[in-house]
């Protein structure tokens, strides 16, 4: 009896098993980067949620401010509850003086969003962590600004 016949099964049952292993990795490798890209785009879509809100907010205290009695001091209070995070991150919420936005950051995985607000009044650079959110106005400072509550 020849001894060739034995090793040749052998060599093909490893090399099977190399084969399989080498694709349940590449499948496995391929499928956790699928995640993290949708977990990245979960996070984006309710930043932007978020900052569409509050910029509604924002725009409303802005109206406010304008429609307020001219000859006294005004002051604008408007409180907004949101949740502590997005997909299981925290985030911060800024204004963006400069580029009349509102900014939202997240640092794990890093994503930020940027909503564009249109107000006559000005806006204080300013930034909080999510959650229950102030944005304030007083007559003294002469901007809008966000506040933790």
């Amino acid at each position: 009896m020849s001894e060739t016949r034995a090793v040749s099964t052998t060599l093909g049952y490893v090399l099977s098993l190399a084969i399989a292993t080498l694709l349940i990795t590449g499948l496995i490798i391929a499928g956790g980067s699928y995640v993290e890209t949708q977990r990245d785009q979960v996070i984006r879509d309710e930043l932007t949620v978020v900052g569409q809100q509050l910029a509604a907010d924002i725009e409303r205290a802005d109206r406010l401010v304008r429609a307020g009695d001219t000859d006294s001091p005004v002051v604008v209070s408007v409180n907004q509850t949101f949740s502590n995070s997005v997909t299981g991150s925290t985030y911060t919420v800024g204004l963006d003086q400069s580029r009349s936005s509102v900014v939202l950051n997240t640092s794990r995985p890093e994503v930020s969003v940027r909503v564009g607000v249109t107000t006559e009044t000005d806006l204080s650079d300013s930034a909080v962590s999510g959650g229950t959110i102030r944005i304030s106005y007083d007559a003294g400072d002469e901007h809008l600004e966000v506040q933790d509550v």
